[in-house]
């Protein structure tokens, strides 16, 4: 018998229930439609066992505000032995029998009022026991609502767009006079990037002469993303100036703060070889591999690695995808905003920024909107240089929307 299924671990469970037992029965019955073969009897059985197994491999956990985590291992080990005790000849049926049954257990702590957890746990919690993968938004917003304002605060001031940003607006000062073809002057690029107190990729060419923003793609990022923002005003095409949001803008207080974390959360989310247009694969699946870093199970390079065995409808393409995401990865983490290396993570004062960006991201439906005005015009020379067939464009055009 496994470790989690052994008396002492049912005693947990026992204890664990016993102020929710008879609620949760009377709930049952007036709520649920039960197999009178099973009962709510052996429903709560279930549960008094499950809960020990919870509790034996994670003390901590409390069923009344279970976190993802807890329900991940629920998920992933718990239910997996209590299968295979046993001894089913269909364990796929028991596991989703008993994956509906903690269903069950969620959603009368919700109704009734004895969720002590958040919202977004909650609801996070619900997806995973049901076995369908929660919305990356859910996943970060109730990751995000973990972190509190001083530790959010202390990282993004300073991280590397909030520090580019503030060269940039001391650079422009009241004013800046610009080329009427670009956002900077070469001169002006070469002195911001020596003002950026932080570490920088790329401070100077070869000869250390002054660069075009073009040739400094994350300063022109930040740049753009100022623009958006407006952090600065750019309307004259000759004259920069400070936007209407630059007054305060690193206050502590809510709508700087929200304003931070679209600065941060959209320089790590964009993928700054496409600020202009084009798809980029590494900016669709970025959200996916911070969002397992936010949950405590960190992208490494065997992952990253898998993702080509699981893309096979791209062809040669999948090989090339996962290297730019690599590539994105490692730009990302020489600038400080993800761990240097894998495993991939990402510092939890970043986590709110990251929950914005793709909240707006979700709004903006990046794919769904892909061919909403026609095909894109890069489509077909992207595919042909990645070398695939016409079937194989075919299937990638119906992933993104398309004909």
């Amino acid at each position: 018998m496994d470790d989690t299924l052994e008396p002492a671990s049912y005693a947990l469970g026992r204890q664990a229930m016993a102020d929710l037992r008879a609620p949760f029965t009377t709930w049952l019955d007036e709520n649920v439609h039960v197999d009178e073969e099973v009962g709510p009897e052996a429903v709560v059985e279930a549960l008094t066992v499950g809960a020990g197994g919870l509790l034996t491999l994670r003390p901590q956990a409390r069923l009344t505000r279970l976190t993802p985590e807890d329900v991940d291992v629920l998920v992933t080990r718990v239910v997996p032995a209590m299968v295979e005790d046993a001894g089913t000849d269909e364990p796929d049926e028991m596991a989703e029998d008993l994956q509906a049954v903690w269903w069950q257990l969620l959603t009368f702590l919700g109704e009734t009022g004895r969720w002590e957890g958040t919202a977004g746990d909650l609801e996070t919690n619900l997806t995973l026991v049901a076995g369908e993968p929660p919305e990356l938004s859910e996943v970060f917003a109730a990751a995000a609502e973990d972190v509190d304002e001083g530790e959010e605060d202390e990282t993004v001031l300073a991280s590397f767009p909030v520090r580019a940003a503030q060269a940039v607006l001391a650079h422009v000062g009241d004013g800046l006079e610009v080329p009427d073809d670009a956002e900077l002057a070469g001169d002006d690029v070469t002195a911001i990037l020596a003002a950026v107190e932080h570490p920088v990729p790329i401070t100077a060419d070869a000869e250390g002469e002054p660069q075009e923003l073009e040739d400094v793609p994350w300063l022109r990022q930040v740049v753009l993303l100022m623009l958006g923002l407006d952090l600065l005003d750019g309307e004259d095409e000759t004259l920069l100036v400070p936007g209407a949001e630059a007054d305060g803008w690193l206050d502590p207080t809510p709508e700087p703060r929200e304003l931070r974390r679209q600065l941060v959360g959209r320089f790590v989310l964009d993928d700054p070889a496409t600020l202009d247009e084009g798809f980029s694969i590494a900016e669709a699946v970025l959200p996916t591999v911070l969002a397992s870093a936010v949950t405590g199970k960190p992208f490494d390079d065997a992952a990253l690695d898998a993702l080509v065995d699981n893309a096979a409808v791209l062809g040669p393409a999948a090989g090339v995808a996962v290297e730019e995401l690599r590539e994105r990865l490692s730009d990302l983490g020489a600038l400080g905003l993800l761990s240097e290396s894998a495993p991939w993570t990402i510092a939890r004062g970043f986590w709110p920024a990251i929950a914005a960006a793709v909240e707006d991201e979700e709004e903006d439906d990046l794919l769904g909107g892909l061919f909403g005005d026609g095909e894109p015009h890069w489509l077909e020379g992207v595919m042909g240089q990645l070398g695939l067939g016409d079937d194989q464009v075919q299937q990638i055009r119906g992933l993104l929307g398309g004909r």
